[in-house]
């Protein structure tokens, strides 16, 4: 059997269709604001938040102020004219709106739930996260064992930010080497357990690229990451 209880599963692109959501929150923004949404202006501000989302996990910014950055910095980019902030706010009530799963989430969800303890652990916003999670039918399977950066004062990947999810969970020192952090980004889900000496499985989408932190497990798809956390005795699966 698997010595791992406690799963410390990723939300965007792990289990939610994050590039979806965000086509959608965007799309329906810049018409809003009476612009076409046009591949190359979607870039930009794709572009922007990378740019400082990246900072924001360096602890260079934080997710208050990255929220308003990336918006001065795209309408920058676009010389318009406009309220950063509004166009903010309009836009993470847009993204909360969409729940997309990945396909194979909610069937993933279900069955590892009779073998672990699931828990959600995010970088996102309390607005978007609890309202996606709500409205999706993966509520069920995290109750209250739901970890959102902007809620602990603290976020992926620091070690305090894992250290707060396990006391919450009552995870006591001994029984760390029982929890296992899952998720598709190596700066954030697989540096944060690295840092909190915890194990890991990245999941490692066609367009991710290898860094120098490494997981102790690595798959390239939901139905991998289902083979893998099944198996009677876990062995790394390497893509």
């Amino acid at each position: 059997m698997s010595s791992y209880r406690w799963l410390l599963m990723d939300a965007d692109n792990t289990l939610f269709d994050f590039n979806a959501a965000e086509e959608y929150a965007i799309t329906r923004t810049l018409v809003h604001y009476g612009l076409s949404p046009a591949a190359g202006v979607k870039a930009c501000y794709k572009g922007a938040n990378a740019a400082v989302w990246a900072a924001f996990e360096k602890g260079l910014i934080s997710q208050e102020a990255l929220r308003v950055k990336r918006f001065e910095l795209f309408l920058e980019a676009q010389k318009i004219e406009g309220d950063p902030k509004a166009w903010n706010n309009f836009y993470m009530d847009a993204m909360a709106s969409c729940s997309t799963l990945l396909p194979g989430a909610e069937s993933l969800c279900r069955n590892l739930s009779r073998r672990y303890i699931l828990c959600l652990t995010t970088n996102g916003s309390t607005l978007s996260q609890r309202r996606r999670l709500e409205a999706s039918p993966l509520a069920r399977f995290f109750e209250d064992r739901v970890f959102i950066s902007e809620e602990m004062g603290c976020h992926k990947p620091e070690r305090a930010y894992f250290d707060k999810v396990l006391s919450a969970l009552e995870v006591n020192p001994r029984q760390r080497t029982q929890a296992l952090v899952i998720g598709d980004s190596l700066s954030s889900d697989i540096l944060g357990a690295f840092n909190a000496r915890l194990d890991s499985v990245w999941l490692r989408w066609p367009s991710s690229k290898p860094g120098p932190i490494k997981a102790t497990y690595e798959v390239e798809n939901l139905a991998q990451l289902s083979q893998l956390l099944n198996a009677d005795r876990l062995v790394p699966i390497r893509p």
